[in-house]
């Protein structure tokens, strides 16, 4: 028969693996993208759907970069998702979930509405191994506005100064796309579980690590806005890892690692930090997490500094990107900063209820 190694082991293993794919080199998006991904999960991976210590989760993120120049971007999400256990089931359980992305960039107001639907299914693999599949659909608006934009045209008077009165000389049959968009996605979770399956908060056994990969667009939707001419939206692959390993009672070694490739467009950004416990107590439980990121396109792109802050159900965390590519002669260094916001219901479970599937 084959030996099992225990959880504890199996954890410190998996981060071991986990650190040493962070320093393995980058991974080759022009999709939405939050420097917090492990904070953002239905855009880093379908199969994050139910993948929390709780029983419904509602996360917020919102994005703002490059103030400084006339090519701003703001994103904003809002998920909600929920896990469905089965009676009877005790090793597996489905979860299910919407979102909302809304995100707008530049003098044209180019922006992308987005509705969805997640789905996911966790089976127990062994003692602490579980793996998530999950699905993605949604409901796509994409489009832009002229008003704040100049032609070549309006420069064609005597002088060459810009005249807003005179005609474009542009045709713009379409300002809008709709389309449906697929997405799918596996996640590994390795976690230390207690007896009665974690339906608790137990921050006894803190140390967990998730591994896996988010697959968008594989139904390749067309956003052109000219007709009879189709711009397929390119598949994007999204590797990860998020790694927290126990190191005392009350500290802990956070490390979370993403890359991206879509295309010819590719990013891999890095993060490590420490999160001490003021308090362990069921409903006073608060913790500080102090991170350090790094963006990684094809040059060095941005420092990422962050701070997490958490009490009982509910966790704030900020961010703020340092840009230091070349751009940062428009930018001033400046990158932009992130908000997320989380918080988690967690029901008491009847006594009969007890033997679920544990996580997490």
């Amino acid at each position: 028969m084959r030996k099992q190694l225990p959880a504890p082991l199996k954890v410190r293993l998996g981060f071991l693996a986990f650190i040493v794919l962070m320093m393995a080199g980058g991974l080759s998006a022009q999709d939405i993208h939050y420097s917090q991904y492990w904070n953002a999960p239905f855009n880093t991976n379908p199969a994050l759907t139910g993948v929390f210590r709780g029983d419904t989760r509602f996360t917020a993120n919102y994005r703002s970069q490059w103030n400084t120049v006339p090519v701003e971007y703001m994103t904003f999400t809002g998920t909600i998702d929920h896990k469905f256990p089965v009676r009877g089931e005790r090793n597996g359980f489905f979860a299910g979930g919407f979102n909302f992305n809304y995100d707008q960039a530049g003098l044209s107001r180019l922006h992308l509405a987005t509705f969805g639907l997640n789905g996911s299914y966790t089976h127990k693999l062994s003692q602490g191994v579980f793996a998530t599949a999950g699905v993605s659909a949604s409901f796509n608006q994409r489009g832009f506005k002229i008003q704040d934009l100049t032609f070549d045209n309006q420069y064609s008077n005597p002088r060459g100064q810009y005249d807003p009165g005179l005609p474009t000389g542009e045709n713009f049959p379409n300002f809008n796309r709709i389309y449906a968009d697929f997405g799918t996605g596996l996640n590994i979770r390795i976690q230390n579980v207690d007896a009665y399956g974690s339906l608790v908060d137990e921050l006894a056994k803190r140390s967990r690590l998730d591994i896996g990969m988010g697959l968008f667009h594989f139904n390749r939707p067309d956003q052109s806005f000219i007709k009879d001419q189709k711009v397929p939206l390119g598949m994007r692959f999204s590797p990860y890892a998020f790694g927290v390993l126990m190191l005392g009672q009350d500290l802990d070694l956070v490390g979370n690692f993403s890359a991206q490739f879509q295309g010819t467009y590719k990013e891999m950004v890095g993060m490590g930090g420490l999160r001490y416990h003021f308090s362990t107590r069921p409903g006073k439980q608060a913790a500080l997490q102090l991170d350090l990121g790094y963006r990684f396109h094809e040059i060095s792109d941005a420092l990422i500094p962050g701070i997490e802050l958490t009490y009982d159900r509910w966790m704030a965390g900020f961010t703020y990107d340092i840009n230091i590519s070349p751009f940062n002669v428009a930018t001033n260094r400046r990158g932009g900063p992130e908000f997320s916001l989380r918080y988690i219901i967690a029901k008491v479970p009847a006594l009969g209820a007890f033997k679920v599937c544990p996580l997490i």
